[in-house]
C-alpha cells in the first residue's frame, strides 16, 4: 500500500514545478532553504550548547567570566543571524506570487470551453489556484524550518548525551501515524469544502445581481461548505491531540532519564540543562514539521480540481 504522505509529496512537487516553473521553484527553494538552515543551526544546535556553557560558567566557583562573556556574545550573534535571515524569504514569496499569476493566465488563455459544473469553474480559477500556491508555500515554510530544527536539536542532544538523543526518536512513530491518518481523510473533506466554496461564489454573484431564485442554492452551498470544513476541524483536533500529547511527554522523559544519568555520574548539570532545552525544541519542531505535511495534504484535492479544469480546457479526458 502506497503511503498517502508519499502521494502528497509527489503530486504537490509536480504541480509546483509545472505551475510555478522549475526555475522559479528552485530559486525560491534556495532562498527558503538558506533562511531556515541558518535558523535551525542557530536555534536548534547552537543555543543548547551556549546554554550548557552559560550554566557551566555560573556553576563554577568563582564564576568563569570568560566563558560567561563568550556565551553572552554568542547569544547576540545568534539573535542577529536569525533576525537578518528574514529578508531571504522576500524573493521566495515573490516567486510564489508570480506562480499564481502564471497558472491563472495559462488556464484562461486556452481556447476550449471548460467542462464540468459551470458553477464551480470560477472558484477553481479564482480561489483554488491561490489556495494551492499559498498553502504549499506556507507548508514549506513550516516543514523546512521544523525538520531542520529537529535535526539540529537531535544532533545537539546526541552530542550532549547519546542515550537521551535515542529516547527522543520515540516521538516519530505516533506522529507519523497521525499524519498518515490526517492526509488520507483530509483530501475528501477539502474537496467538499473547495467545491461548495466555489459554488457559493457563483450563487452569491447571481443573488447580488437580482437573481432571488438563487437563494436556495446559495444557502445549500454554504451548508455543504460548513460540512466539509467541520470535518477538517475534527481531523485537525485529532492530529494536535496526538502531537501535543507526544510532544509534551518528551521533556518529562528526558528529565527523568537525565536525572538518573546525573545521579550515576554519566551526565553533568550543564549537559542535562542543554538536553532538556534541546528536547523542547526537538519535540515542538517535530510536531510542527508533521503538521506542515498535514497542511500540504490539504492541497491535494484542490490540485486535482485545477488539473481537471486544465485538462478540460485543452480537451484532454
Amino acid at each position: 500500500m502506497v503511503l498517502k504522505i508519499a502521494e502528497v509529496l509527489g503530486t504537490t512537487t509536480k504541480f509546483m514545478l509545472e505551475g510555478v516553473g522549475r526555475r522559479n521553484t528552485f530559486r525560491g527553494l534556495v532562498f527558503a532553504s538558506a533562511t531556515f538552515l541558518i535558523r535551525s543551526i542557530a536555534l536548534g544546535m547552537m543555543l543548547p550548547l551556549i546554554l550548557r556553557d552559560v550554566v557551566a560558567a555560573l556553576s563554577s566557583s568563582p564564576t568563569d567570566t570568560r566563558l560567561l562573556n563568550h556565551g553572552l556574545l554568542s547569544l547576540g550573534i545568534v539573535a542577529l543571524a536569525v533576525s537578518a535571515s528574514e529578508w531571504l524569504l522576500k524573493p521566495f514569496w515573490q516567486y510564489m506570487a508570480r506562480g499564481i499569476v502564471e497558472i491563472k493566465r495559462s488556464i484562461v488563455s486556452r481556447e476550449a470551453i471548460a467542462g464540468g459544473d459551470s458553477k464551480d469553474v470560477i472558484g477553481r480559477v479564482v480561489s483554488d489556484v491561490d489556495f494551492i500556491i499559498w498553502n504549499n508555500s506556507t507548508s514549506l515554510t513550516v516543514i523546512l524550518p521544523s525538520f531542520l530544527t529537529m535535526l539540529a536539536s537531535l544532533a545537539a542532544m546526541v552530542q550532549l548525551s547519546t542515550f537521551l538523543g535515542l529516547i527522543s526518536l520515540s516521538l516519530v512513530p505516533p506522529l507519523f501515524a497521525a499524519t498518515e491518518y490526517y492526509v488520507r481523510r483530509a483530501e475528501q473533506a477539502r474537496n467538499v469544502e473547495r467545491s461548495f466554496y466555489s459554488q457559493s461564489i457563483h450563487f452569491a454573484d447571481r443573488l447580488l445581481n437580482g437573481g432571488r431564485e438563487e437563494l436556495h442554492g446559495f444557502q445549500y452551498s454554504l451548508d455543504r461548505w460548513l460540512s466539509g470544513i467541520s470535518r477538517l476541524i475534527h481531523y485537525d483536533r485529532v492530529f494536535w491531540f496526538t502531537g501535543l500529547l507526544s510532544g509534551t511527554s518528551l521533556p518529562f522523559m528526558i528529565l527523568w532519564a537525565g536525572l538518573n544519568e546525573l545521579n550515576n555520574g554519566r551526565l553533568d548539570v550543564g549537559s542535562l540543562a542543554g538536553s532538556l532545552y534541546a528536547s523542547i525544541n526537538y519535540s515542538l519542531a517535530l510536531v510542527n514539521g508533521f503538521w506542515g505535511l498535514c497542511m500540504l495534504g490539504q492541497s491535494l484535492a484542490a490540485i486535482r480540481r485545477v488539473e481537471a479544469l486544465s485538462r478540460a480546457r485543452i480537451g484532454v479526458t
